[in-house]
């Protein structure tokens, strides 16, 4: 794990290339292991600023994939006002 206002690039490249659902399924690991309370503070704080760092990634890619959503929509609604209805 990086030092405190360290940034890994490794693990961020890592964290990036990992899917929404891969994400949440390491958070779910993540959070199991805080649960069991086994192991010593320093692991539970290291795991902590894991957890931190796949929020901020998955918060990134979801918020990325909602503009794209919104992109679509926005270019779905003007062809649907391009269209001329012939009787």
């Amino acid at each position: 794990m990086a030092k405190p206002g360290v940034r890994n690039t490794e693990e961020d490249d890592k964290d990036s290339s990992m899917s929404v659902e891969e994400t949440f399924e390491a958070l779910d690991s993540l959070i199991e292991s805080l649960e069991t309370g086994e192991g010593s503070l320093e692991d539970a704080f290291k795991s902590y600023e894991k957890g931190m760092q796949l929020i901020k990634s998955c918060n990134g890619k979801i918020d990325k994939i909602e503009k794209q959503v919104l992109i679509l929509s926005g270019e779905q609604a003007e062809e649907a006002d391009d269209v001329v209805e012939f009787k």
